[in-house]
């Protein structure tokens, strides 16, 4: 212990590890300091500072709490502190609270923070209120978390309750990840006790607020940017969030609700909230400012230096409402495991004018440990700007500035590799080609300019698509592609010969991916001998796992995140809404029940969350307790034999307003967040309870102001999901109010889209597509050259007895295929998805109207008559 504190009349503040800047701004609001610390927390370094600082500098252990308890009352009796006050890490601030109130120096009850610090307690005192709902159970020791996660049902959040800053915790998804999380928790030497909690799953927000005498002003709601499951470690905020204002007061309104309930009266508070379909749930708060620089994050936005603000309140002044003029975002680096080579553009990055905060926690000759938690990330990037885009378009430029060489390999800061040299071009005729799935292309003599690949990489799809391997095979490298296919739909679909079907096509690798990491598996095999060039999704369900696979690769990609919304309705509705994205009315429902409650009289959309091809999806003009539950069962027993596997997958179901509007799409390619190339798409789809595709027809006829509206839209989708690199295709419907979403996906379109896209514009976009996901710059089109349309044939239910006029609509000008996919004696089933269609024609013309007339034409020449 150090001399005592000189006699003045200062009011005298004893604070448990105070960070220097903490003793620097209570000084500044005329309070005497007192620092206790332990110095295994802090370097020597660190601690000469605050000891330089602070009017008392005290070290003791923390992890003897009776030693601290007794080092406390003691400090404070001999200085005669009036104020006791914590606000560093949670382990120790109840017994720093508890001491304050038995010396009457407190400015919260030690229930309140209790109430804050204690995951468990925190959840009770939800119950009993009734606020923010969430299942959960405690598990005194490791040995009974494995049963309270079957109890509370897969997939579980586990969560050490005396562990901060996300350490341990662990999404648990199945029984098989208990390996996984015992050596997590292992590494930390931790035996309990833990919580175990449902998964929310919805957009991530914290709010930060101060408090005086029971008042909580809300300075801000920040953006939280999770990495990849299981764990949750942090890699960015943005502050402040983009939300709806009445989803930000809701959220707001919580907060506040729950620290009032919690008894909270004085200082920060960081509540950390996630918006569910049922609307926001709290995951924990913390009697403290928020960490990872969000106090910078604040003060960048809003001009309140939030630190100074919690003194001057303790002085007697509160602080008065914010409202931000800017935003403002931080990054962590987060580079793969291996040995440091090189770190390149670090000076350059740093001289940016927008960049506020740049470090980096590496030198060349580290070796890079796996990222578990907050406290081994590599650094840290903040930019601010006048909008959300501004700041995230700088954020951006900074990430893909920064390199660091791992294992030879360079990767950027943003996580993907650095791009490689473009390789030199090769140009070869377009080769036309008929075939069920695929359209036929331009004849005239220009040549079309591809990239060659490395020949000694590799493309990686998952999912097996015959139709994208048609359109490049003979244009990339012989044997250049791996396909990454379920086991179950090799064996359904007989893919175990495919490979001799494309001279691209190098081999099929049996491996899970639907709602399964297993494929991430195979990394270092598909590494081991060659590089991978790009991950591509070859189908729909497997967009998440190329998203995941491209991340561990350190390759361009969607983002883990973005095709996680992408997958599932229900997510997109949330994150895309949060981002200002028009969507229609909207809920989870899991019953006849909920889809009856839902729609009221109105009409209305009954879809599954997270299948394909238009699958279980109905329209319903009205609703009563008979049509819901007919509703119900078709949509929630819809079924794709050939497409899924046989294991048990997990399905989601939502009912939406409907819409009222035409229907369109757009066709989207986009580079590090960027659309580098939008086609609009005129839809038309069937009458009646099956919204099915009948045709498209694009580029879409569009007035100046509609075409700029689905530019706006796109910009706003691609910007609220975070999607990174690779192609989507949404669907919207154009209400008096705008573009409002349907639905979207991230991968190439079906409905032989693509191929209407080359036809119109002179592309290859599949071709381009690996290009863009393999890092390779691009150079497309701004306008078509042509117009195209495809339409679908319809055949009556039954058994087909003849089909006729095929060779007619062949022959008719701007047919570019004709293709029925049904003969005599094929049984033809009513339409309720897009599988049921029985083939179609596709055309071309130099506009709209003379194409939409040539298709309708040819569509007209066939007849398939069934009995």
């Amino acid at each position: 212990m150090t001399a005592p504190a000189p006699a003045d009349d200062r009011p005298r503040l004893l604070m448990v590890m105070p960070y220097r800047q903490f003793v620097r701004k209570a000084q500044a609001e005329g309070f005497w300091v007192g620092a206790l610390w332990d110095p295994r927390l802090e370097s020597p370094e660190y601690l000469d500072d605050v000891r330089e600082l602070a009017d008392l500098f005290v070290t003791v252990d923390f992890g003897d709490t009776e030693l601290l308890r007794r080092t406390l009352r003691e400090v404070a009796r001999e200085h005669h502190a009036t104020v006791i006050y914590h606000i560093g890490r949670e382990e120790t601030m109840v017994t720093a609270y508890e001491v304050a109130e038995d010396l009457h120096a407190e400015v919260n009850p030690a229930a309140a923070i209790r109430h804050l610090v204690d995951k468990h307690a925190m959840r009770d005192l939800l119950a009993r209120r009734g606020l923010s709902p969430v299942s959960f159970e405690a598990a005194p020791t490791r040995h009974e978390v494995p049963e309270a996660v079957e109890r509370i049902g897969y997939p579980a959040v586990v969560k050490p309750t005396a562990l901060a800053g996300s350490r341990g915790v662990f999404l648990w998804q199945d029984a098989e990840d208990r390996s996984a999380w015992s050596a997590l928790v292992d590494q930390y030497g931790y035996d309990g006790p833990f919580l175990v909690e449902e998964y929310l799953r919805g957009p991530e927000y914290s709010v930060e607020t101060l408090s005086k005498d029971g008042r909580h002003l809300v300075v801000g709601v920040t953006e939280k940017v999770l990495g990849p499951p299981p764990l949750f470690v942090e890699v960015g905020h943005v502050h402040p969030a983009p939300l709806p204002e009445d989803r930000r007061r809701t959220i707001e309104d919580l907060t506040t609700e729950f620290l009032t309930a919690c008894g909270y009266r004085f200082g920060p508070a960081h509540t950390e909230v996630i918006w569910t379909p049922h609307g926001p749930r709290i995951v924990e708060s913390q009697a403290r400012l928020g960490g990872d620089r969000i106090p910078r994050l604040v003060e960048l936005a809003t001009g309140l230096d939030i630190e100074q603000a919690i003194f001057t309140g303790l002085a007697g002044t509160a602080a008065e409402p914010v409202v931000s003029q800017a935003t403002a975002i931080v990054r962590f680096f987060t580079f793969p495991p291996g040995r440091v080579g090189e770190i390149r553009g670090l000076e350059a990055a740093a001289e940016l004018g927008h960049v506020d905060e740049l470090t980096i926690r590496l030198r060349p000759g580290d070796t890079v440990a796996a990222v578990r938690d907050s406290k081994s990330r590599h650094g840290h990037v903040i930019v601010s700007g006048p909008t959300p885009e501004e700041a995230r378009a700088r954020c951006a430029q900074v990430l893909s500035a920064i390199e660091v060489v791992i294992d030879g390999t360079p990767v950027r800061a943003d996580g993907r590799a650095a791009a490689p040299e473009r390789a030199p071009s090769v140009t070869r005729p377009p080769t036309p080609q008929k075939g069920k799935d695929h359209a036929e292309l331009p004849t005239d003599d220009t040549e079309v300019a591809m990239t060659a690949a490395p020949t000694d990489a590799q493309v990686v799809f998952v999912g097996y698509n015959a139709a994208y391997l048609r359109a490049i095979d003979g244009r990339i490298p012989s044997r250049s592609v791996v396909v990454i296919e379920e086991p179950d739909i090799i064996r359904k679909r007989e893919l175990g010969e495919a490979a001799a079907r494309f001279d691209c096509l190098d081999r099929i690798v049996p491996a899970s991916y639907q709602q399964s990491t297993e494929a991430l598996d195979l990394a270092a095999e598909l590494t081991a001998s060659r590089t991978v060039a790009a991950v591509v999704p070859g189908l729909e369900y497997a967009v998440p796992a190329a998203a995941a696979l491209a991340e561990k690769l350190g390759l361009p990609g969607a983002t883990e995140a973005a095709a996680q919304a992408l997958r599932d309705k229900v997510r997109l509705r949330e994150v895309s809404g949060a981002g200002g994205v028009r969507n229609p009315r909207w809920r989870e429902v899991h019953g006849p029940a909920d889809i009856l409650e839902f729609a009221g009289d109105g009409p209305v959309v009954v879809k599954p969350a997270n299948r394909q091809a238009s699958v279980g999806v109905q329209l319903l003009d009205s609703v009563d307790a008979t049509t819901a539950a007919q509703a119900w069962e078709r949509t929630s027993s819809a079924a794709e034999y050939e497409q899924v596997p046989d294991r048990q997958l997990a399905w989601r179901f939502l009912a939406e307003e409907r819409l009222q509007g035409p229907e369109y799409s757009v066709e989207a390619l986009v580079q590090r967040g960027e659309i580098v190339f939008q086609n609009n798409t005129a839809k038309t789809v069937i009458p009646g309870p099956y919204p099915v595709e009948l045709g498209h027809l694009l580029p879409a006829p569009l007035d100046p102001d509609t075409q700029a509206a689905f530019a706006t839209a796109m910009r706003a989708l691609v910007t609220s999901i975070g999607f990174g690199t690779g192609i989507l295709h949404a669907e919207w419907i154009l209400t008096d109010s705008g573009p409002t979403l349907v639905e979207c996906a991230g991968r190439c379109p079906g409905d032989y889209l693509v191929d209407l896209v080359d036809l119109a514009y002179d592309t290859r976009i599949r071709l381009t597509l690996i290009d863009l996901l393999a890092g390779r710059p691009v150079t497309l089109p701004r306008s078509s050259q042509r117009t195209s349309a495809i339409r679908f044939l319809a055949a009556g239910p039954g058994t087909v007895t003849e089909v006729e006029g095929v060779d007619t609509a062949r022959a008719l000008p701007g047919v570019q295929v004709v293709e029925v996919d049904v003969e005599p004696g094929q049984e033809v089933r009513p339409w309720a998805s897009s599988w049921d269609r029985a083939g179609h024609v596709i055309a071309t013309g130099p506009d709209a109207n003379t194409t939409r007339h040539r298709v309708l034409d040819a569509e007209t020449a066939i007849r398939i008559a069934t009995d």
